[in-house]
């Protein structure tokens, strides 16, 4: 669709997009996320960090990653579900990864604390930003991606007035 065209080949460092439900925007991102970590680093390569407010969208998410990487015929491997160790010995963060081995990097899809950005470098997506519980931290580690050549894009659905993403949209 040519919504999903603009969206994919607008190359800002952060997009922003509101959205209606099941319109394909989170497909067509999956579409350049794959594409992007697919490629090397002097190309445009670099790690993918999805993040949506729950495990359903997350699952979605990557299938819909591990499809693109398919049709596009790129050398992956199989979603790998596993988890990441916090400092504290009972937390815990699960991931779904697909790594791209011609390139070294990655796409990873997680939870939405916004400690899990920390030390991260590469492209954020956050989806359905409006119903993420702690959006302006999210947004605020999010952001500093940009610093180091990152980028940032967020989607959402809205979520009435009283939102940071309404306020981010504003």
């Amino acid at each position: 669709m040519p919504y999903q065209q603009r969206w994919v080949a607008d190359t800002s460092p952060l997009k922003v997009i509101e959205k209606s439900r099941r319109t394909g925007i989170t497909w067509a991102e999956a579409s350049d996320d794959v594409l992007t970590a697919a490629s090397s680093a002097p190309a445009g390569g670099m790690n993918v960090y999805y993040i949506a407010y729950n495990q359903d969208m997350t699952v979605e998410y990557i299938q819909a990653c591990a499809m693109w990487a398919r049709a596009f015929n790129y050398a992956a491997s199989e979603i790998e579900e596993g988890f990441w160790e916090e400092d504290e010995d009972d937390k815990h963060i699960k991931t779904y990864t697909i790594k791209f081995p011609d390139s070294g990097f990655r796409v990873v899809a997680l939870s939405s604390r916004p400690s899990n950005l920390r030390g991260r470098q590469g492209i954020i997506v956050i989806d359905e930003a409006a119903f993420h519980e702690q959006l302006d931290e999210l947004l605020k580690a999010a952001l500093a991606m940009l610093i180091w050549g990152g980028k940032v894009r967020v989607i959402s659905t809205h979520d009435g007035d009283d939102n940071p993403f309404n306020t981010l949209i504003g």
